[in-house]
């Protein structure tokens, strides 16, 4: 006869296999991403994702100046909101999506083509013109994120969580 303790050790260890087959099986989860339209404009908030902060800084933007003329900026140019309209990457290679967030609107979404450790770079326009308003970086690195922006007419404010626990494994 087989003691009980043996029987409870093996069900254990059958258990925490099943549980890292089941982490491995399903990779590694994209951050979510949560956007609250407090504004009587429409926002267009537009994630990339790239391999990390240094790629981020030496993103390549086409913008639309005060002045109405369109030339390129860095990423550390959108640092302050206000000067430009129009912002599109120019850069090849990089995963990009844009979430359209009507007046009063909740969106929920996922940023689409993240890996692990990839630095996820927002930026915010607001209205038919898409005035640029704010930019932000999130480098957690890790599986379980949680993005969260609240949008108004002065910018967007945030927060964000770098572990959601273990709730990515029942993705």
């Amino acid at each position: 006869m087989v003691p009980r303790r043996l029987l409870l050790l093996g069900g254990a260890l059958v258990l925490a296999s099943f549980i890292v087959a089941l982490a491995i099986g399903v990779g590694t989860p994209e951050p979510t991403v949560t956007l609250e339209n407090q504004d009587n404009e429409t926002h267009y908030v537009t994630a990339h994702t790239v391999p990390d902060e240094d790629a981020a800084g030496y993103l390549n933007f086409e913008v639309t100046t005060d002045d109405g003329e369109r030339q390129l900026a860095t990423y550390e140019d959108l640092v302050w909101a206000g000067y430009y309209q129009n912002v599109t990457l120019v850069d090849d290679g990089v995963n990009t999506q844009t979430f359209v967030v009507e007046p009063g609107e909740t969106k929920h979404g996922f940023v689409d083509g993240w890996s692990s450790e990839d630095v996820t770079v927002y930026v915010n326009e607001r209205g038919s013109q898409r005035e640029h308003v704010t930019s932000r970086t999130i480098s957690c690195g890790s599986r379980g994120q949680s993005h969260s922006f609240t949008l108004q007419e002065s910018g967007s404010g945030g927060s964000y969580s770098c572990a959601g626990g273990f709730r990515w494994l029942l993705r």
